[in-house]
């Protein structure tokens, strides 16, 4: 079925989608074996073979997908980490995906198809598009067929872990416990020693800075950078010189004016009588005599759920909702826009049988005025003109590069370009293309950084593309002393105004400790005293790392008061004194709130009973490596 829903995917037919079991969590390889597998293969799971191919095209997505975000290029130890999580994903997916076969997990084709139908990146106009779908799916190097498999694994999945979620519940003992915790009260006082205030206090000596620089000179680099040549041919330039006069553009109009209209949509129902066997005859007659009950004035949408064959418009009296041209097998569309609204269609004969199709009504079709979209008609039809001269200028500009390898003089003069510069270009990027994987790779190449050759025709996004060479290639160098001595100081200033704050705070503590009144310590340590009052969890007027430490600590009230300190993320530190401890009442919790929460907590366990089914199973499985499926500079990371 899936077969006659990729090539011929009709209205009342429907297809869509779900993403793949995304369980990323802490990756070991720790229980596996690297050897012999096919070299086609990334790994074994349970004796399922995971593609090589398909393997390293998630990671190279996930790879492109992590410089965009960083604008770096992934560093040997960061790739390293995605390919691990990449390949640890699809391990534990092929782990669950084995585990809800064997117990019998199903969903039919025909969910399936309805899924697949309803993801927005597959619809035109707000309907599913055939030819998009297909068209999405080679893009990213996928087939409808390994799609569809994909999806419904997944959907198996999501059946095991709605299950779990579904029959998860907490007794009434585990429910007071978590709410006293979560509506418990601490009254508590605390103070910060922030190193800013002790800055004015510390001096730095010369030798200090002089120390730092001589021993971590690796701190005080330059970034190995070039001066980059380049010349750029822009799509948009071109057609800025592109003169149109009126009436190209209105023959531009005519010839296309489909693309400047709002498509149409028609609304239909139908009747299937499908094909059983091999009496057509018998099957054509019974339609005829269909339709004329329905000239004789028969109800279509009793008729459509006593007599129709299409399980999934049959109860809902035939109906196939609005769709436009491109979903419908070709009979049956060039029937349904050749009907006037209201008028029944004479049997129609597809593949799937004959329909007696009745068009309800008609939206779309509008077509936008010539002067309304002028403007745009004419970027249109410029960007047009274009193409050629441009496709025609890249390829001039790729072989005058290639047959002039140490200059870009003759490529720019033969095309009437400017030779441009950036003189500040690093592994990171630089310059108005900021950080871009293509350039980076190819200024950094050996042709072009050591044999001082010119790059390849580089294409980039917006209908650009550039031709580069490197006229200066500068190593990472020691800055002079002058040039980062005030950003040393400035470091070892903070770490020693951070010390003094730790200094004072800890004694601070001590004092506390003994008894001494927190006031009167505040006034003498110079610092705020802050709170005293009653304190939940989620109370965002305290420092969240001062809030939660004070949650953390185990005290019960006959313990109290007792005196906690921790060093702050920002160099700070902090001390506390906890008085007094209220648990949560859940008398106190309205009924409607109690159940949201029951709610909550029970989708919770179901979560953690699906991760900790997740763990069972991989620990459990086994997993065959290819020699080498992880381009690791550190061999031993794949060992037991």
């Amino acid at each position: 079925m899936l077969q006659t829903i990729r090539d011929r995917f009709t209205g009342w037919i429907a297809v869509a989608v779900i993403g793949l079991l995304g369980l990323m969590l802490a990756i070991t390889f720790g229980d596996v074996t690297s050897d012999a597998v096919a070299p086609t293969v990334a790994a074994e799971v349970n004796g399922e073979q995971i593609p090589l191919l398909e393997y390293q095209r998630v990671v190279q997505e996930q790879v492109l997908r992590q410089e965009q975000e960083l604008q770096i290029e992934l560093p040997p130890a960061l790739r390293q980490q995605v390919e691990r999580q990449v390949l640890e994903g699809m391990i534990r997916n092929r782990v669950v995906g084995q585990y809800v076969a064997e117990r019998g997990y199903r969903v039919s084709d025909s969910v399936v198809a309805d899924f697949i139908r309803g993801l927005e990146q597959f619809q035109v106009g707000g309907e599913f598009s055939q030819p998009g779908y297909v068209a999405i799916l080679s893009s990213q190097g996928l087939t409808p067929e390994g799609f569809e498999r994909e999806q419904r694994k997944s959907m198996e999945i999501a059946q095991l872990s709605t299950g779990l979620v579904g029959s998860s519940f907490y007794t009434p003992a585990e429910f007071r416990r978590y709410i006293e915790l979560e509506k418990e009260r601490r009254q508590f006082s605390y103070a910060v020693f922030q190193p800013a205030d002790y800055l004015a206090e510390v001096e730095i000596a010369e030798s200090q800075i002089e120390a730092v620089y001589s021993a971590r000179p690796e701190e005080f680099q330059t970034a190995e950078s070039v001066t980059l040549e380049y010349v750029e041919l822009r799509r948009d330039a071109i057609a800025a010189e592109v003169l149109i006069d009126g009436s190209e553009l209105r023959q531009f109009y005519d010839a296309n004016i489909d693309q400047y209209s709002a498509p149409e949509r028609r609304r239909a129902r139908h009747i299937l009588l499908a094909r059983d066997g091999d009496n057509d005859e018998a099957l054509a007659e019974r339609a005829l005599e269909l339709r004329r009950q329905l000239e004789g004035g028969a109800d279509f949408a009793e008729l459509a759920r006593t007599q129709s064959d299409d399980p999934g418009s049959a109860a809902q009296g035939g109906e196939l909702g609005w769709n436009g041209r491109g979903v419908y097998v070709e009979a049956f569309e060039d029937a349904l826009f050749g009907l006037e609204v209201g008028e029944l269609s004479a049997p129609v004969s597809t593949e799937f049988g004959y329909h007696i199709i009745e068009l309800q009504e008609v939206t779309g079709g509008q077509v936008e005025a010539f002067e309304d979209i002028r403007e745009s008609l004419l970027a249109d039809l410029k960007l047009q003109r274009a193409d050629d001269e441009y496709y025609e200028s890249q390829q001039l500009l790729d072989d005058l590069a290639l047959e002039n390898p140490g200059t870009l003089a003759v490529a720019a003069e033969q095309l009437g370009l400017a030779v441009q510069r950036v003189t500040e270009f690093t592994r990171t990027g630089g310059g108005p293309f900021g950080f871009s994987r293509p350039l980076v790779d190819a200024a950094f190449s050996q042709a072009v950084l050591e044999d001082g050759e010119n790059s390849e025709l580089i294409e980039l996004e917006g209908g650009a593309s550039v031709v580069l060479r490197v006229s200066e290639h500068r190593l990472p160098e020691l800055r002079p002393l002058a040039d980062v001595r005030d950003q040393i100081e400035e470091d070892l200033a903070l770490e020693a105004a951070a010390e003094q704050a730790r200094e004072r705070g800890s004694a601070f503590a001590e004092r506390a400790r003994a008894g001494a009144e927190l006031a009167l310590l505040a006034v003498e340590f110079g610092v705020d005293l802050n709170g005293g009052t009653w304190v939940e969890r989620a109370d965002a007027s305290v420092p969240a790392e001062v809030l939660a430490d004070v949650f953390r600590a185990g005290a019960k009230n006959s313990d109290l008061p007792s005196v906690g300190e921790l060093e702050t993320t920002a160099g700070g530190y902090a001390i506390y004194r906890l008085d007094a401890i209220e648990p949560g009442k859940p008398e106190a919790v309205a009924r409607d709130q109690r159940d949201q929460r029951k709610a909550v907590l029970a989708e919770q366990l179901g979560s953690s009973s699906a991760t900790s089914l997740l763990l069972n199973l991989r620990g459990e499985a086994s997993v065959v490596l290819a020699q080498g499926v992880i381009q690791s500079p550190d061999e031993d990371a794949l060992s037991p």
